[in-house]
């Protein structure tokens, strides 16, 4: 059985001068994982970086960015200070569920507050990013969310001189939504299902989510070996 050969000092810096990124870890560098969410987050002051990642992409993000110190890189920063302060750890990892619990059941709820704000962003960053695909569903999601990104932009970036409320957000929003979409071909998005079809698919989508519970497993006691 031939060994695997070590890899070489002069290898090792021809890879990494290849290498499309490279993030050295530090004594700085801070990390946590949601073992509820499959989520990892790491920051590292030094370096100047933050990572969200789950079993199947990566984020990367720089401490700053033109308009000075990077939101991103703030509020992953502060999630991992308020989890690793509070009792939030269970088995090999952490439970967001558990500290939104904690956080909410203290009299400040600053915290609290954090943590929920950063939930939503999370949700938002996630949830378009496989969306993206051939049949007539996955189709209209991109183009919805497009829409969205079009609609709230334009309001942004108008002149509000007389203010805007929230309700008024939400009004001139659905408007530009109705008005940006009104030439719109209407089609099927979802084709009629039978009470089988149903349970065939759902029978079907539990197998996938267990299948990607084993590889995402796989993926972090890898990643667990690969840093120790």
């Amino acid at each position: 059985m031939n060994e695997q050969k070590k890899t070489t000092k002069a290898q090792l810096e021809k890879r990494i001068a290849n290498a499309a990124i490279h993030l050295d870890t530090t004594k700085s560098t801070k990390s946590i994982y949601f073992s509820d969410k499959g989520l990892r987050l790491t920051v590292d002051d030094d370096e100047g970086y933050a990572l969200i990642a789950t079993g199947f992409h990566t984020h990367y993000f720089q401490n700053w960015t033109s308009e000075g110190i990077s939101r991103p890189f703030l509020y992953t920063k502060r999630i991992i200070e308020i989890a690793n302060e509070n009792d939030c750890k269970v088995g090999d990892g952490h439970s967001y569920h558990r500290l939104m619990q904690v956080l909410k059941d203290k009299e400040d709820k600053s915290d609290y507050n954090i943590a929920t704000y950063i939930d939503w962003w999370l949700m938002n960053v996630f949830a378009p990013l496989y969306s993206i695909g051939e049949n007539e569903a996955q189709t209209f999601m991109v183009y919805l969310d497009y829409m969205h990104n079009i609609a709230k932009n334009a309001i942004l970036f108008e002149e509000h001189k007389d203010g805007l409320t929230n309700k008024q957000f939400i009004d001139k929003y659905i408007a530009l939504i109705r008005d940006f979409t009104k030439g719109i071909d209407e089609h099927q998005v979802f084709v009629a299902k039978s009470d089988e079809d149903v349970m065939r698919e759902n029978i079907e989508a539990m197998q996938q989510d267990e299948n990607d519970k084993i590889l995402q497993e796989q993926i972090q006691n890898e990643t667990a070996k690969e840093n120790d």
